[in-house]
């Protein structure tokens, strides 16, 4: 089950989940469900610039993904919800999380069980 906060978010799930539309990537034969997801992956796959770990082979093409993928993996830091079990490596992943699952829901998408 996954809920958002904002109203934004249902419009997103309805494209996604009930009118397949979609974001084909210009240079590959990737398709993305979100101008998000297309804009991360050419950042990712068809970008230069890259900034590698010095811990393992992990490569980035951002240097916040760079820090987050350090922060993650190697320096064990988390971040434990105060209401529940929840547990997470990144706080922003908490904050959504608190957000969704402890502050309400306010709307929820007419063809299926998505609440945002």
């Amino acid at each position: 089950d996954y809920s958002a906060k904002h109203f934004n978010s249902v419009k997103e799930h309805k494209e996604r989940k009930h009118e397949a539309v979609s974001y084909p990537c210009d240079q590959c034969d990737y398709i993305a469900d979100s101008p998000w997801h297309l804009k991360t992956h050419k950042g990712k796959k068809h970008e230069g610039v890259l900034f590698t770990c010095d811990q393992c082979d992990f490569v980035a093409t951002r240097s916040d993904s760079l820090k987050k993928h350090k922060e993650n993996k190697h320096e064990s830091v988390r971040h434990p919800c105060d209401q529940c079990e929840f547990i997470t490596s990144r706080s922003v992943d908490l904050k959504k999380h608190k957000e969704n699952k402890h502050e309400g829901a306010r709307y929820p998408c007419n063809q299926c069980d998505y609440i945002a």
